[in-house]
């Protein structure tokens, strides 16, 4: 008898991603970024304030060292690009805990508006 070669137990590569377990994942991802977005953001600002410079050492940095200015450009769109993610699937994770839109219909219509707002909110960020 020929035995044929499983995996020994379901594996993430036998499942087909689905919209709402992707934006689920992200919303966890997202959730982490956040929280450690605002941890860098406290320490930036505490050395800002013990450890002050001059408005010429700044621009004099960011002159120079243009691709810097364009790298915290992009992960300033990054930075707003998770914090509307995380704000409108939790507002869409706090109607289901109000037991709202919780058929499948509803789970797949809610998760599309999501990734559209949060782009629409990306694509105007980035035109301003």
């Amino acid at each position: 008898m020929k035995q044929r070669i499983r995996p020994l137990s379901p594996h993430l590569t036998v499942y087909k991603p689905q919209l709402t377990s992707v934006l689920s994942i992200f919303h966890r991802i997202t959730g982490s970024l956040v929280g450690l977005s605002i941890v860098l953001s406290f320490i930036l600002f505490y050395t800002n304030v013990i450890y002050p410079g001059s408005s010429f050492q700044y621009c004099l940095f960011f002159d120079l060292f243009s691709v810097l200015s364009i790298i915290a450009s992009a992960f300033g769109y990054f930075l707003i690009f998770v914090i509307s993610f995380h704000v409108i699937n939790g507002v869409r994770h706090l109607s289901w805990d109000l037991a709202y839109g919780l058929e499948i219909k509803n789970l797949y219509t809610t998760g599309m508006i999501v990734v559209t707002l949060v782009s629409v909110i990306l694509i105007i960020t980035i035109l301003i």
